[in-house]
Parts: structure tokens; sequence; C-alpha cells
């Protein structure tokens, strides 16, 4: 059987033509490959790493360093697939057939890639969009704190429990002393109120407005 290393050298040196996958398919009595194919996790597990340089050979020749691993991942995953519903008959050809289906799923993600990439140009926000719309949903901390403080204290006490002390509903209404479904319309409404200030101008701006 070939090392794991030919096995690299094999698939850098053929660009993975169609002779490859029989050049690299292990014997037809190798122990391993008869029992993946019979249902033996164990094998399958072995097999997997014993094709795992190859993949990633495959992958890093067409992708980015980040997304070899999950290619990897992906790929193996559907020669396992393929394994357990017996989709491969023949032992000597177990190599050709993961190979294909490296070709295969690099071939729907170039089509995937371009298809985004194309509706990114016809559709996509410019980079100007994002920023515009980053600085329309920015909040100021003090607009937010303006907001806030003009909420009633119970109000506050909902709020701040639940999403700073991130206190379960039940312990709100034993420490306010109400039930769990006023805790609930309390905080519906006090958020409603929050969203509703957010979109004025900060209180005290108004005031200063109105003294001039």
């Amino acid at each position: 059987m070939r090392s794991r290393r030919g096995l690299r050298n094999g698939i850098k040196r053929s660009a993975m033509q169609p002779q490859t996958s029989a050049a690299l398919s292990p014997p037809e009595s190798d122990p391993t490959v008869l029992r993946a194919l019979a249902g033996d996790r164990s094998a399958e597990h072995q097999l997997c790493a014993r094709m795992l340089p190859a993949v990633r050979a495959f992958a890093a020749r067409r992708l980015r360093g980040s997304s070899v691993d999950d290619f990897a991942h992906d790929a193996l995953a559907l020669f396992v697939e393929a394994l357990r519903e017996q989709r491969i008959q023949d032992s000597s050809r177990v190599a050709g057939f993961a190979l294909g289906i490296c070709r295969n799923l690099a071939r729907e993600r170039a089509r995937t890639d371009d298809r985004r990439r194309d509706l990114s140009l016809r559709y996509g926000p410019t980079e100007a969009d994002l920023v515009t719309w980053d600085a329309e949903l920015r909040v100021r901390p003090e607009h937010l704190e303006d907001c806030y403080s003009q909420l009633t204290g119970k109000a506050r006490s909902v709020i701040r429990d639940t999403f700073c002390e991130d206190r379960a509903d039940q312990d709100i209404a034993v420490t306010l002393g109400i039930s769990e479904a006023n805790v609930r319309i309390i905080r519906h409404r006090s958020l409603a109120a929050l969203r509703s200030c957010l979109e004025k101008p900060i209180s005290w701006t108004l005031a200063e407005k109105s003294a001039l």
C-alpha cells in the first residue's frame, strides 16, 4: 500500500486526472477497505485518516487556508455517507470515489461562489452604503441613558435585571412582588418606549432649544 506521502505526491503530480484515482486505489484485499465497506465504523475512521492528506492537498490547491479544513470535513462526511449507503461496490475504487467527491464538491462551491459574487455586484450594498447604515443604526450611549432614565423605577429594574443581570422572569417577579406575566408586560412596554424615545432627539437638547 502506498504511504501517505506517496498519496499526497501522487495527487500533486497528476493534477487530479482520471488515472490518478486508479493509481492511488488500495489493493482489493486491503483489510481496512473491506471492513469499511462491510460497515465497520472503526475502519471508516481509519480510511478517512488515510484519505485526509490527499483531500487536504486537493483543497489547498483551490481554496484559501481557512477553508481547507471545512472542505475536507465536508468531503469526508460525503465519503462516509457513500460508504454507509453502499454506493461503493468495488474495493479497488474507494480512493477514486473519494477524489470524485472532491471534484464535485469543488465545482459546486465554485458555482455557489460565482452566484454569490454576481448577486453582490448586481444588488449588494457598496462600502459607502454600509458606512452610512452603520452610522444611522449606532446608538449614542448618552442617548440611551437619557431614554432609560425616563422609564419608571419598576421598568428600569425589569430592563436591567433582564438584559444586564440575565435573571429569569420568575426571580424578577419575586423581587418586585409582581407576577411573571406583569414582568413580561412591563418589559414589552419598556422596550417599545425606549425605541420610541431613541427615534427622537435627546431630551435635554430639546429643553436647551426651548430655553433659547
